[in-house]
């Protein structure tokens, strides 16, 4: 990412985050209850940074692109979002990227 470029997320982002470390504390128990909290904060405190678009507003667009590619809507809100910006989408997901790079300039975030 270039210096000076504003960062954009879903609203539902946060939600997702933190289901993720829920998910790898309850469920993988790779995390202890201290250290999920913390991830947690740690997670707030990066999407207070962020511009936040609201579902709402993507709602038309969101729906459209998951009826016609058969997504969720989870993944089509990230796609409209980008759309309505001309911005570049970066994802981690590799299912997320599979299908947006064909509609969105899109990057795959690798570890």
């Amino acid at each position: 990412l270039e210096e000076g470029c504003s960062l954009y997320a879903v609203d539902i982002t946060l939600i997702e985050g933190l289901n993720a470390i829920w998910k790898h504390a309850k469920l993988y128990k790779a995390l202890k209850e201290g250290e999920a909290l913390s991830a947690a904060k740690d997670l707030a405190e990066i999407y207070d940074g962020l511009n936040i678009l609201t579902v709402r507003g993507l709602l038309e667009e969101a729906i459209k692109l998951a009826l016609k590619l058969g997504i969720t809507v989870y993944d089509s809100a990230q796609v409209a979002a980008a759309q309505k910006l001309k911005a570049i989408l970066y994802t981690a997901d590799q299912k997320l990227y599979n299908f947006s790079k064909n509609i969105v300039a899109s990057e795959l975030l690798t570890p």
